[in-house]
């Protein structure tokens, strides 16, 4: 008889592609688990291991261990494959009055390629009872607003750093459940050279987070993922859209600053001043988009002048003071020239 555990995650791993094996009716049906030693949930002192995971199919060799996370990683793990079982240990062996989580992701799959029909975690403790906390949470691309699928996310308990692991689902969501209480800084980043470690060219967000046991109010924190930056957003060019003057920087703005006409400072010919009546991140044409109630970023300022442009005039339009998504602060210059006027029907 199969076995189903409680202690069940949404995850997304990539996949990797086996041959059938040859001979006999074609198997069309995941793999599922069908035991685990220890038992999930269990307090084990002492325990030694391997942990064992058992399911009623055998299992695919390939991408295996990438698929396997282990939480906390207190010393390197080792991933083994016999059969229809996987068995993971530790180099230094399970440490004592640890919360140890054991998640396989749905890369897993069986001879005939069936992957599981979803990600197991199997919680178990070397000395401490199993806490009943949950933090949920999603992961979206800072300037599309897209999921970001299959990513790694971190929960990072303060002040120790011990970390726990999962992956962002098809939908960007990501939970943790069962792990210690406490203050936790919560990151995802896109791991593109699959090291599980961030690296300092990797896109990342974070945000801090703390899970109380059986809180009646489950913690949920938005990562927006953003490549790292070390510079300030710089004016690329300026040009007129309808009343508009749009000025074009080499850096995505962050969306909630407010730019006031302080910031702003419009000359024509001769250095006249044209007064600047507004200003709002986001091109000409609407409001920026949004997704999920949230301004997504743009690498347009729009300008609307108090008093109308001279047609074929040339201008200069400064800005200061403005901030890029990674909170770095700049601006500059730009010279554009307003069209003629539009003929009179």
């Amino acid at each position: 008889m199969k076995r189903w555990y409680p202690a069940l995650v949404v995850l997304l791993a990539g996949c990797a592609h086996v041959e059938a094996p040859p001979g006999g009716p074609e198997d069309r049906t995941a793999p599922a688990l069908v035991s685990t030693q220890p038992d999930t949930l269990a307090v084990v002192p002492g325990f030694l291991g391997p942990v064992t995971l058992a399911f009623d199919d055998r299992l695919s060799e390939r991408g295996l261990e990438e698929s396997v996370l282990v939480s906390p990683l207190t010393s390197a793990s080792v991933v083994d494959h016999r059969g229809s079982q996987i068995r993971v240990s530790l180099r230094r062996g399970w440490q004592p009055g640890q919360i140890y989580q054991i998640t396989v992701l749905p890369a897993v799959q069986d001879l005939w390629n069936n992957r599981l029909a979803q990600p197991i975690t199997l919680v178990f403790s070397t000395g401490p009872a199993v806490p009943n906390t949950r933090l949920t949470g999603r992961v979206v691309d800072r300037v599309t607003g897209r999921p970001e699928i299959g990513q790694r996310v971190e929960a990072i308990r303060q002040p120790d750093s011990l970390v726990y692991a999962t992956a962002s689902d098809s939908a960007g969501a990501f939970v943790f459940s069962r792990i210690p209480a406490g203050p936790y800084r919560i990151r995802a980043y896109r791991d593109l050279n699959r090291n599980r470690t961030l690296d300092e060219y990797e896109p990342f967000d974070t945000a801090i987070s703390t899970l109380a046991a059986g809180a009646a109010e489950v913690p949920t924190v938005r990562l927006a993922v953003t490549a790292p930056d070390t510079t300030p957003p710089a004016v690329a060019s300026g040009s007129v859209a309808g009343t508009a003057i749009q000025v074009q920087f080499d850096d995505f703005l962050d969306p909630a600053q407010p730019v006031t006409p302080a910031q702003l400072r419009i000359t024509g010919p001769g250095g006249q001043v044209v007064a600047a009546a507004s200003a709002r991140i986001g091109g000409a044409g609407g409001a920026p988009a949004d997704t999920a109630a949230v301004r997504l970023p743009s690498q347009t300022l729009s300008v609307e002048p108090a008093t109308p442009l001279a047609p074929q005039t040339e201008y200069r339009i400064r800005v200061t003071g403005i901030r890029n998504i990674r909170g770095l602060t700049g601006g500059g210059e730009a010279t554009f020239r307003a069209p003629a006027a539009a003929p009179r029907p």
